[in-house]
């Protein structure tokens, strides 16, 4: 019975290999001269080999595609490895595309139909897009905004994709009556257009990258690959049959990293020597030079000690030899209602929970709304609690002022965690704006006292600018450094930080929305 299943696969490479082996090169087509999608068909076929020619030297751009020959496309180019078992579909048994077909269950983009694949059937021009949707992890987006003549033959299963594709500029071959020809098949040309619009630039190698794009850079290397000092205009996608390293170094992504299947992305930033070329022990920032701070520690975790374990819901591990990591969150009334229990079994070991604040303008002291709800359901879920009070102290005497209502707020409640100081610059109307460097650092050296003073572990909050311009490290030692900033895959600070705010879109378990994802450095 195997035996025979090979005899006929063999038979049907025949009659598939005029549609996937390389022949000419695209620019000797003898037929793509002058056509529509003749760039696309040069790019697709002749640089990347994801749709060959014929023997004859023609591309035949016009032709129609099997459902088979289809799922063979999408294979080569997602280099699916997976496959759905072969029972799956009662017609693909030794067919040619078989694999490819069950490559593209298993993924769910290929789900047939009552049960057959229908591999020798025409794809229609709406199956095609349903499909690339699905490949490609797109979402389905309402139908409201299309204005097709022939709409209402779309099928329902298309609608969504359809919407995204057109409003993304994927789909750019409809005719000049405005109709989409959802059940017309789609041809050779219209697949490469897709494609065309869809990325600019295909890795299909592991060799280092290092060009600009201004649109979507897709990898297909399947050992990974690097890409380094480059800007992407569009977005970074993993396809799924990569399995190895994809490494950004110095990467600038104006899009998203998509990542569609389990390959191990990490973002690095080449460190930037911190002093001035002249030696004068200054830290340079926003184009200005800051004296160095006398006794504070250097940092000590540069770009290469950190990786992404989980890109999309943005978890950042540490992997340096000086300290090890633990990971948290910081929570405030925007979070909502929040299930502690499930954060705590998603992997989150601390929190840090705003208590309260001080109005922007008129500053007025409030305490946040869901301040005793989250306190007490971090505790109890078991996770180490502290708290941050949104400070916005211009005296010495406000900064007691608000320690007081802090130490207020934290009576009844053995938080385990620290008291944070965040005080923060929220635009020129902001009452904090144009404070005085030696108020700052007085206002945040006054809190802390007063909350060391009362038995808490203390730190204070701060982004480069604040930390930079406005405090003086130096008479801030004995407490913790709480740093923020999500433009780099590490601290990008001159000095060692005891917690990171390195992201503001984790997604956790028990919170419906976005939140603030932390790391706090433990030496080993």
């Amino acid at each position: 019975m195997r035996r025979n299943r090979r005899s006929i696969k063999f038979l049907a490479l025949a009659l598939a290999a005029l549609l996937i082996l390389p022949t000419a090169a695209a620019a000797a087509y003898s037929d793509t001269s002058g056509h529509w999608a003749e760039d696309a068909i040069d790019k697709w076929s002749g640089q990347y080999g994801i749709l060959q020619g014929y023997d004859d030297g023609t591309f035949r751009p016009d032709n129609t595609i099997t459902r088979g020959a289809f799922a063979g496309i999408m294979s080569r180019f997602l280099q699916y490895r997976e496959e759905a078992p072969e029972d799956t579909f009662s017609d693909t048994s030794g067919a040619y595309w078989e694999s490819a077909i069950l490559k593209l269950n298993a993924a769910g983009v290929y789900l047939g139909t009552g049960g057959k694949a229908l591999i020798n059937h025409e794809i229609t021009r709406q199956q095609a897009v349903t499909m690339i949707g699905r490949a490609f992890g797109l979402p389905e987006a309402s139908s409201a905004s299309l204005r097709f003549a022939d709409l209402e033959e779309v099928q329902s299963y298309a609608l969504g994709f359809l919407s995204t594709m057109m409003s993304r500029g994927y789909l750019t071959d409809t005719s000049a009556e405005g109709r989409f020809r959802p059940s017309d098949a789609i041809t050779r040309a219209e697949v490469v257009s897709i494609l065309s619009n869809m990325i600019e630039v295909l890795c299909q190698s592991g060799e280092t990258y290092q060009k600009n794009t201004d649109g979507t850079l897709m990898i297909s290397a399947a050992d990974g690959i690097t890409l380094k000092g480059i800007t992407v205009g569009g977005d970074v996608i993993v396809a799924p049959g990569v399995t190895g390293t994809v490494r950004l170094t110095d990467v600038t992504v104006k899009g998203n990293i998509r990542n569609l299947g389990s390959a191990k992305i990490v973002t690095e930033t080449t460190p930037q020597t911190p002093t001035d070329s002249s030696g004068s022990g200054s830290v340079e920032y926003g184009g200005k030079q800051y004296p160095i701070c006398e006794g504070v520690e250097k940092s000590k975790l540069p770009s290469g000690s950190f990786e992404w374990s989980d890109y999309e819901r943005r978890r950042l591990d540490c992997t340096s030899d000086t300290y090890r990591a633990r990971q948290g969150i910081d929570v405030s009334t925007f979070q909502g209602n929040i299930d502690w229990q499930a954060v705590a079994a998603d992997g989150i070991e601390f929190s840090i929970v705003r208590c309260g604040g001080r109005g922007t303008s008129n500053g007025a002291l409030y305490t946040d709304t869901r301040y005793l709800k989250n306190v007490e359901g971090s505790l109890a879920a078991g996770l180490e609690t502290g708290v941050y009070f949104f400070a916005q102290a211009v005296t010495v005497e406000e900064a007691r002022e608000e320690a007081d209502y802090v130490l207020s707020l934290l009576e009844g409640h053995n938080i385990t965690g620290p008291v944070i100081y965040d005080w923060e610059i929220l635009g020129s109307t902001s009452r904090t704006y144009g404070t005085d460097p030696s108020v700052v650092t007085a206002c945040a050296q006054a809190f802390c006292k007063k909350l060391e003073d009362a038995g808490y572990k203390t730190g204070f909050y701060f982004t480069e600018y604040v930390g930079y311009a406005k405090y003086d490290l130096s008479q801030m030692t004995d407490y913790s450094f709480w740093f923020a900033n999500y433009s780099y895959r590490y601290p990008h600070f001159y000095y060692q930080v005891d917690y990171w705010q390195y992201s503001s879109s984790g997604k956790v378990n028990g919170i419906s929305g976005k939140v603030d994802m932390d790391l706090q450095f433990i030496p080993r």
